[in-house]
């Protein structure tokens, strides 16, 4: 995910990235599996491949996803494109679901939704699968929503352009798609609604 103080020689642009699944997926190749690799996707790295991070926002060190764990092969060979590419170590990074009760926890909290990312094409081994964009709102506002205390600052900014990217314009509109009908998530609606009263 992208933390503050983090190298930022790991910085990766998409094109960067999408380089570096094209190099995993020859090693993947190499492997002989059983079957391709499904990721699923969330956080900067989607955000980019829709095109909604500005350009002057437009990285990422990693690429964060809801996925069952890997196999020891499948994770040496992502550690070996790291070394290769001078990438964080854990540059797919699947740091939010322990096991298997955690995933269906995380999906069902962002109510998470996904899509085929056309760029599957390009891979033999590596079934690529974008989060939604209401499942990535969804996922800004739970994280926005705690960015005091975890010290992340990309939260709020990515929020703010998903809600621009879907044509929200007002507080009430965004409430409308996106309810909290238990005020579970209070600071992240007070931020937004601060914000649409700035523009």
């Amino acid at each position: 995910m992208d933390h503050p103080g983090t190298v930022t020689d790991h910085r990766c642009s998409l094109e960067t990235l999408e380089q570096a699944l094209l190099v995993l997926d020859a090693k993947l190749a190499d492997l002989h599996l059983e079957g391709p690799i499904t990721l699923r996707v969330i956080g900067g790295f989607a955000l980019m491949k829709y095109g909604v991070r500005a350009e002057d926002r437009a990285f990422t060190v990693d690429i964060d996803t809801v996925t069952r764990d890997f196999s020891p092969e499948v994770t040496r060979a992502i550690h070996e494109v790291a070394e290769e590419l001078n990438l964080e170590r854990d540059w797919i990074n699947n740091h939010s679901v322990i096991d298997q009760d955690s995933l269906e926890f995380v999906e069902s909290m962002y109510q998470a939704q996904w899509t085929l990312d056309p760029s599957s094409e390009d891979y033999r081994c590596i079934q690529l699968e974008l989060a939604t964009v209401p499942t990535l709102v969804r996922a800004k506002i739970i994280a926005a929503d705690s960015a005091e205390f975890s010290g992340r600052s990309q939260d709020l900014p990515d929020l703010f352009e998903l809600l621009r990217f879907l044509g929200l314009r007002s507080y009430e509109q965004f409430a409308t798609h996106f309810p909290d009908p238990y005020e579970e998530y209070p600071e992240a609606h007070a931020a937004v609604r601060e914000h649409f009263a700035r523009h």
